[in-house]
């Protein structure tokens, strides 16, 4: 009996002791060797995995090795897609080596990760920027770089989208009825995109708003001449020449206001016939040319023919 309660206990303890797995070791050869061949087969998540052992569980690597090991990770994140894992090592590889042959390579993909996780047009341009900022690095910096062809293409793609985005905002103040506001931003985007939009659309659109800026100032101008008119009132009926000095300066700054919305009225008309003539003239086969001619012949005489 007492035999058999010994080999009960024994095979208790073998069964209910804790194992005690055996540490891996990791060495240069099954994480670094093996992620960069891992990596070059395409096989990202197992490179991921050995090339983090590399960096972080070997010893005695060298500055050399964990400068392969961090971009050969880097580049592992970007293929597998997780942009903004690649994101963090590229920007910290390049602010650990920054005299390294691969930092144009570092920064072209930088440039597309960050393009590739900023959202869409009508929302932020934190990362759009951020795209744009590192793809002239590549240009100003590395002007002979192989990079720089991809660089501009990355550029062109993010100027583009920052295009779209004030587009967005001009169309919203547009239906929203602030025609004044909407030239604005067609404007801007005219000035200073003129190279990723489609020009006989924002000459169109920017003509159309500045025909109809009366529109947003209707209702305030309205309402501004009739403070002015209470203001000559009380003015009439001021007891002291202190009374009617504020009276007076204030009814100044009201009409200085009231002049500024009727001058972008009449600069506005003005300016939308030119542009409209010019689109008009230049674009021939825009599919604008209808909506631009009808609008010409409304506030311009004669109108045009074809």
């Amino acid at each position: 009996m007492k035999k058999l309660l010994i080999i009960l206990l024994a095979i208790s303890i073998t069964i209910f002791a804790p194992s005690c797995s055996k540490k891996v070791k990791y060495t240069k050869e099954n994480t670094l060797h093996k992620g960069i061949i891992d990596y070059q087969k395409g096989k990202y998540e197992k490179a991921i995995k050995e090339l983090k052992h590399a960096i972080y569980d070997v010893k005695g690597m060298t500055n050399q090795e964990i400068m392969v090991a961090k971009f050969t990770l880097a580049n592992a994140y970007f293929k597998k897609g997780m942009y903004i894992d690649a994101i963090v090592e590229f920007e910290e590889f390049i602010s650990l080596y920054p005299t390294s042959k691969k930092i144009p390579e570092a920064l072209v993909k930088l440039a597309k990760a960050y393009y590739k996780i900023s959202p869409s047009p009508e929302r932020d341009l934190t990362y759009v920027y951020k795209a744009e900022e590192k793809a002239m690095e590549v240009i100003n910096n590395y002007p002979t770089s192989r990079y720089v062809v991809e660089a501009e293409r990355i550029l062109r793609a993010a100027k583009k989208k920052e295009a779209e985005h004030y587009i967005k905002i001009a169309e919203l103040y547009e239906k929203l009825g602030k025609y004044y506001s909407a030239s604005v931003y067609y404007n801007d985007v005219y000035d200073n995109f003129t190279d990723y939009i489609e020009k006989d659309y924002i000459e169109y659109k920017l003509g159309y708003c500045l025909l109809n800026v009366d529109k947003q100032y209707k209702d305030t101008i309205k309402q501004y001449k009739e403070r002015i008119k209470n203001i000559e009132k009380k003015i009439k009926k001021a007891k002291t020449s202190e009374e009617k000095e504020v009276l007076t300066n204030r009814k100044t700054l009201l009409e200085e206001q009231l002049n500024t919305f009727l001058d972008r009225i009449e600069t506005g008309k003005k300016r939308g016939i030119v542009i409209l003539e010019n689109a008009y003239k230049m674009y021939p086969k825009s599919p604008y040319r209808k909506s631009i001619k009808a609008l010409l012949k409304h506030y311009s005489k004669g109108g045009k023919k074809d």
